[in-house]
């Protein structure tokens, strides 16, 4: 079973379009994070000053020196300490009033109440949010759409079934495979982006605060009204391993299409369907899903950002007990994989002849 697992692992790993897309991805990203941001990003000397609970004083010099500097990207770190001052003042949490997509008072369960330098953590965070959910799609859909349906297209899915390992054993050893190589995917993307931004900031600091005054330079506090008291280095690894369970969940679904595909071709069509259309539709071009709500809160691309799942304490009633969003969602998904690899057994096993 071993060896089988690592011969069908080795099968993934050599396509060549795999080493490309690895390539081509990686190159982009780091690209992308120095030509967005470029120059210093320590601003450590900035908070320095300002670090520990957020004074009336403080508050005063901020909105004082905010009025009379502007934005620009020479004075970004300045701005953002002073920026960060105003937004978590105790007058502007009292006077502010956030709704979530069902209209509902957003309520804070940990409210911030100091200054503290914890800016490479938002652009961790931030990054595998935005880019790592990319990556991962493409690069499992590049590895695991092929898996069973290429066994088709080259006419080897019969004898395959009629060896001796052919009935269960073989897709278990897929499975095996297929999971190790998401692992492989997740692992390699995470070392990047630590790598980058280690080197980009040079430190981690912050890695003890709390997750909901974590954010990038003076916008995208992603988790200010999260009901979850973790900080910055826990949650950070909370999200790491949700973003794999969520890249192995998708995978699960891609060996289910793969396995009911003809072809590689039309693998890749359908899955790039059934993850692409609703991240593209809600998540990039952010359309207004109205009645088609539920698709977007339960989509598989959820899971893999993993962000919404921590962001806000929403609640469902189901059948008269009152579950969290992470609660339901967890659920959803459970059911789905049970079915999605019970599927593909039962698929490869029995189906012979495809169009």
């Amino acid at each position: 079973m071993i060896r089988l697992t690592q011969f069908e692992f080795y099968k993934i790993m050599m396509r060549k379009s795999i080493f490309i897309a690895i390539a081509v991805l990686l190159v982009f990203f780091v690209l992308y994070v120095f030509l967005r941001h470029p120059g210093l990003m320590d601003g450590t000397n900035y908070y320095k000053p300002y670090e520990g609970p957020i004074t009336t004083e403080k508050v005063k010099i901020a909105h004082d020196q905010l009025d009379k500097l502007k934005y620009s990207a020479e004075n970004e770190h300045k701005y953002g300490v002073l920026y960060d001052i105003a937004v978590f003042s105790p007058e502007e949490i009292k006077n502010t009033t956030s709704y979530d997509d069902r209209g509902n008072i957003k309520e804070r369960t940990v409210n911030v109440s100091g200054i503290y330098y914890n800016k490479p953590w938002g652009y961790l965070l931030e990054y595998i949010d935005q880019f790592g959910v990319v990556f991962m799609i493409i690069m499992i859909l590049l590895g695991l759409a092929p898996v069973f349906a290429e066994e088709y297209a080259m006419g080897t899915a019969a004898l395959l079934r009629s060896s001796k390992r052919g009935k269960g054993q073989l897709v278990s050893a897929k499975f095996m495979a297929s999971m190790l190589y998401i692992v492989v995917c997740v692992v390699l993307f995470t070392g990047v982006n630590l790598l980058v931004y280690w080197l980009r900031f040079g430190n981690l600091a912050g890695a003890d605060t709390s997750i909901q005054s974590v954010g990038m330079y003076f916008y995208s506090f992603d988790y200010e009204f999260s009901p979850y008291r973790f900080t910055a280095i826990q949650y950070y690894m909370v999200q790491l391993v949700t973003h794999l369970i969520g890249a192995l969940i998708f995978g699960f679904i891609v060996l289910m299409v793969s396995a009911l595909s003809s072809t590689s071709f039309v693998a890749m069509l359908v899955n790039v369907a059934i993850v692409g259309v609703p991240y593209l539709a809600f998540d990039v071009l952010n359309l207004n899903p109205g009645s088609m709500m539920w698709i977007k809160k339960f989509s598989f691309s959820t899971v893999v950002r993993v962000t919404k799942l921590f962001q806000t304490p929403t609640t469902y009633s189901i059948f008269g007990l009152e579950l969290s969003y992470l609660s339901l969602y967890t659920i959803v998904m459970l059911l789905i994989t049970v079915g999605a690899v019970f599927a593909t057994y039962r698929i490869f096993r029995s189906r012979e002849v495809f169009g």
